[in-house]
């Protein structure tokens, strides 16, 4: 594994599973030049599962391959998260990962900071990739995941996680992970 994949490894979150496949280098073209997520199908987990059995012939194992590379598709859902780094934006950052239910809004953030919301927003879309709104709602989810696979009651988690509702914290749970956090906890 190379220095990219053992820091996706460091950083996933609770309830995720890895599991590792080997493909001959250069064999197909990546999914990704970083490490990325992808989303177990029930027939990708089926073909992972058929290329974990130890005597498998060798045409079946390359067959099994290939629609295992044909069916893999980076998730939409995918948790991983890029920090900022800058100076800016590292208190917020500090601040949301440490206490993920902390609600201040980014204009609370910018008066704090002596900045304008616009000077925030571009900050974060240029060193995250996305906003500061669904940065912190990615961090929420992260959080969450880690509470609903300890056992967390839902009502808890939400509150816990930033939340006024419970139905506030599923939509935007299912918006973020692609399943409510009941089918999450289902799983």
């Amino acid at each position: 594994m190379d220095a990219r994949g053992d820091a996706a490894l460091r950083y996933a979150t609770a309830g995720t599973w890895c599991r590792a496949g080997f493909f001959g280098y250069g064999s197909v073209a990546s999914l990704s030049s970083a490490p990325v997520g992808v989303e177990i199908t029930p027939l990708l987990r089926l073909l992972l599962e058929r290329l974990a059995v130890p005597d498998l012939p060798a045409g079946s194992r390359a067959v099994t391959e290939a629609m295992v590379l044909d069916v893999l598709a980076p998730s939409p859902h995918e948790l991983l998260l890029k920090m900022p780094t800058s100076d800016l934006l590292r208190p917020i950052a500090d601040a949301v990962r440490d206490d993920p239910g902390d609600r201040r809004t980014l204009a609370h953030w910018a008066s704090r900071l002596g900045v304008s919301a616009r000077t925030i927003t571009r900050a974060f879309n240029a060193e995250t990739g996305t906003s500061f709104a669904r940065w912190v709602a990615a961090v929420r989810a992260q959080h969450a995941v880690t509470l609903l696979t300890r056992g967390g009651d839902i009502d808890a988690v939400a509150e816990e996680v930033g939340y006024r509702s419970v139905s506030a914290f599923g939509a935007a749970f299912r918006r973020t992970t692609g399943l409510t956090p009941g089918a999450f906890r289902a799983r």
